[in-house]
């Protein structure tokens, strides 16, 4: 769907568009998330209501025997806030790391605290206390231990900054002289699970909001820039107009103007010349066959046949020349041949002829292409070779993606400085390829313009036997 406002914005514009788009999106996830999940709790805890607690959950738990306590300190008030476990073995952290926030500040003046009140050197007391980057995002209840009431607090960062704010508080306290001792945390609400899904996904929300607004502007862009290459290739194969549509950016528009206006000159152009080269052909055959009535009553038989081999010289470069301009090879429906049965009849042909040419590959390979112009091609090869080699090879090959067809021939062949300006209409490089004279040039030129139609590729290089070696690979067109 098009929008009218955002199909006059150019590229700029639109850019910065989708990226405050995305900010202004996450922000509106940010904040609309906690109405969909719950924030975490923030308790707060009197220290000395907690020192009191403590000592009053340790003195109980010492009283009775082990596998009693756990019912001893279940009917305590303190259970609304702090869940208390009895362990059997000492807890997975440890007070003594140097790295451990709460040896900072408060947490470390509390952790003496507890140790003094129960009576316990400090290496009997546990505490670990985690240090947060952003509490909004915690995915346990925050803990707020105050100091003695009253106290002043000019902003609620100072909790953070004396580390009285955490959201992962435990304290162990060891009972007796064994391994056993007591766990006490505050109270889960049992949303951490929710919260943590909550805290993963967030980011990869973020990327995929911005990912699919940057695709979204992307595709508006690249597309476009698609359509003009795929006209831009057809133009150049086909030699026939693609214009391109209407584009939904100014400077997209702009671009799809200009080169539509540039098709419709070239086309114009070209039209007018291959009308040129038509209706000057259509003309020289008139004196092209009187020339022919005139030479058959030449007294002389060899002036005669030379004179009867230049206007048939005439006649085929004329042949040639309109066959490459006019495009007529390009215009033939596509249908399905028999490569492998074409290139054995024109081998057949050609030795009939009296060249020595050799075909090898298997006796069928079934392609779909336009009929008359790769016979033309192919033709034009196989005749190329004859006409400056002793004997030609003809090798067919099949893959599962393409047809590969090579003509190689024992003649001079063509240096690799050359082999580029071999394929220019009406190049003929007298000085490798001298064994006789004619041909108008455009052999190799019509072979290519017919195999790059094809969407193929056609290849110079050197054969075993040290003359030209022709590679065309035609790919299977669904």
């Amino acid at each position: 769907m098009r929008l009218p406002l955002w199909s006059r914005l150019r590229l700029a514009p639109r850019i910065t568009v989708v990226i405050v788009a995305g900010l202004l999106a996450m922000k509106a996830v940010d904040k609309l998330m906690p109405l969909v999940i719950k924030p975490p709790e923030i308790m707060f805890f009197d220290r000395d209501w907690l020192l009191d607690s403590l000592q009053e959950m340790y003195q109980r738990s010492l009283a009775v025997p082990a596998q009693e306590r756990q019912a001893q300190l279940q009917d305590m008030t303190v259970r609304h806030w702090l869940d208390v476990t009895p362990l059997t073995r000492k807890p997975d952290f440890d007070h003594n790391l140097p790295q451990g926030p709460w040896r900072r500040g408060a947490f470390g003046d509390l952790h003496l605290r507890i140790a003094d009140r129960l009576g316990l050197p400090p290496q009997d007391v546990l505490l670990m206390a985690d240090d947060l980057d952003d509490p909004d995002y915690s995915p346990r209840p925050l803990i707020v231990i105050l100091p003695p009431l009253p106290t002043v607090m000019l902003d609620v960062s100072d909790l953070r900054r004396d580390n009285m704010l955490s959201s992962d508080l435990r304290i162990a306290l060891r009972l007796g002289t064994g391994d056993d001792w007591l766990l006490v945390m505050p109270k889960s609400d049992g949303q951490e699970t929710v919260r943590m899904i909550r805290n993963a996904v967030l980011p990869v929300l973020a990327v995929i909001m911005i990912a699919a607004l940057s695709i979204w502007v992307a595709r508006g862009v690249v597309k476009p820039l698609d359509d003009l290459a795929a006209a831009a290739e057809k133009l150049g194969r086909d030699r026939e107009l693609s214009l391109v549509g209407d584009f939904n950016a100014p400077e997209l528009q702009s671009i799809g103007s200009s080169f539509n206006a540039m098709q419709l000159r070239l086309k114009r152009f070209v039209d007018d010349r291959l009308q040129m080269i038509a209706a000057i052909s259509h003309d020289l055959r008139t004196p092209l066959t009187r020339l022919r009535l005139f030479a058959e009553y030449l007294p002389d038989a060899d002036q005669r046949r030379q004179v009867l081999s230049d206007i048939a010289d005439m006649e085929a470069m004329m042949s040639a020349t309109l066959t490459f301009a006019s495009n007529q090879l390009k215009d033939e429906p596509p249908g399905i041949v028999d490569l492998a049965s074409l290139l054995i009849s024109l081998c057949d042909t050609a030795a009939d002829a009296g060249s020595k040419v050799s075909y090898d590959g298997p006796d069928h390979a079934k392609l779909q292409c336009r009929p008359v112009a790769i016979r033309r091609a192919l033709s034009n090869l196989i005749d190329n070779g004859c006409k400056f080699g002793d004997t030609v090879q003809v090798k067919l090959r099949e893959t599962a993606a393409a047809i590969i067809v090579t003509v190689a021939d024992d003649g001079p062949g063509i240096p690799a400085d050359q082999r580029e300006a071999a394929l220019r209409p009406f190049t003929r490089l007298e000085t490798s390829r001298n064994r006789e004279t004619g041909g108008t040039g455009l052999g190799l030129t019509i072979a290519q313009d017919v195999i790059l139609a094809h969407r193929g590729r056609i290849e110079l290089g050197t054969a075993t036997t040290g003359g030209l070696q022709v590679t065309v690979t035609l790919p299977r067109m669904s």
